[in-house]
């Protein structure tokens, strides 16, 4: 039977209570006992579990590509350079070409993570548009914005460094390759395996229990039944007024 990762990795701990649970309760070991469940029974779950117990849980770190570690290498090298250089370039520009740092700086600032990539990518995609003179909101202002995108080589951002940047960007952006095919890790195996003959004696023997022990507490004991949430007590019923009496003590109605 094929088990959920999920429901493997529960198995240990459900397993766990119930074999407490009924080592400790002479009752529930009697009733599973007329339902079948001899010593060697117990001594296999106990077994079982010691053997999931004793397969590493986690597998050293989660497999990966050449592919996927560049492209990590590429967002944290973006990431880091936006902040410092978007201030001393937007500082330049600010200066000296007040109308061009306006249009390249508009709602962009320095961000963080995938955010970075997007930033470097919207920046220099605005200096393409201002050194080609694509952008034709600003046919007007061709010569000066030339003449910014020059300035800025003059101060390290120039077409080398750019391509380099747009380099980065595209590996950020993808694609990168899948992961091969490959067998199941041994360790990672050998403890899946583990846990579903584990699960199976749980099934078996959980399923036993539900059948033949009819005591909620001793169901809870065995992790089989939860407890119930205690609910909330009705508010009283206000107090009925007091009929009016007379100075003897007699009610009205008397």
């Amino acid at each position: 039977m094929g088990y959920s990762d999920e429901v493997l990795e529960a198995t240990p701990e459900r397993a766990t209570k119930f074999l407490t649970g009924m080592g400790a309760v002479a009752a529930i070991r009697t009733m599973m006992a007329a339902a079948g469940m001899t010593d060697d029974d117990i001594l296999e779950g106990r077994t079982l579990l010691l053997d999931v117990l004793a397969a590493p849980r986690k597998i050293g770190a989660p497999p990966d590509t050449d592919d996927a570690r560049t492209q990590r290498a590429a967002t944290t090298e973006l990431d880091q350079w936006d902040e410092p250089n978007f201030a001393r370039h937007g500082a330049a520009l600010r200066r000296r070409f007040p109308d061009v740092h306006a249009y390249v700086f508009k709602d962009l600032s320095p961000s963080t993570g995938t955010a970075a990539v997007q930033g470097v990518a919207t920046f220099l995609k605005r200096l393409d548009a201002l050194e080609g003179g694509a952008d034709p909101d600003r046919a007007g202002t061709k010569q000066s914005d030339k003449k910014a995108v020059a300035f800025l080589a003059t101060r390290g951002l120039d077409k080398a460094e750019r391509k380099r940047l747009q380099g980065l960007v595209d590996v950020a952006l993808g694609p990168t390759s899948p992961l091969p095919d490959q067998v199941e890790l041994p360790d990672a195996a050998r403890r899946r395996e583990a846990l579903s003959k584990l699960r199976g004696w749980f099934d078996e023997w959980s399923t036993t229990a539900r059948a033949v022990v009819k005591k909620r507490g001793y169901l809870i004991r065995l992790g089989l039944a939860n407890r119930k949430a205690p609910q909330r007590k009705a508010a009283a019923a206000p107090a009925a007024p007091a009929r009016p009496v007379d100075q003897t003590g007699a009610t009205d109605l008397e």
